[in-house]
């Protein structure tokens, strides 16, 4: 009986000690970028979604800025864009996005209070 009890245990830490541990390799590949590949000369300078799966992007390819449409399928040229028509500043549309455990601890607390 204590042998099956202190194998529980051990599989229990063992599964929370993996838990935690994969919590924090997928903050560290986050923040370093990995997910995404390294390019110089292409980068997306700014998404907006117009409809489920449809998007709106520009991006810089080179020295030159462009606006494609993106759907599942498909990418679409849109027009070329001069660096004089678009807005570098930083969005300051507010309040900062909320992080996952902060949206977390809301739902359950309204969850909690009903």
């Amino acid at each position: 009986m204590l042998s099956n009890v202190l194998q529980l245990l051990v599989v229990v830490v063992i599964f929370v000690i993996i838990l935690v541990g994969t919590y924090y390799v997928t903050k560290w590949i986050a923040k370093s970028g990995m997910i995404q590949s390294q390019s110089k000369n292409i980068k997306v300078i700014e998404t907006f979604k117009v409809t489920t799966g449809k998007y709106i992007q520009i991006i810089k390819l080179g020295t030159k800025y462009y606006a494609i449409g993106v759907t599942k399928d498909n990418i679409t040229f849109l027009t070329p864009l001069d660096e004089e028509q678009l807005d570098f500043s930083p969005d300051i549309s507010g309040s900062p996005r909320a992080s996952f455990k902060e949206l977390f601890d809301n739902f359950s607390k309204k969850n909690k209070e009903k």
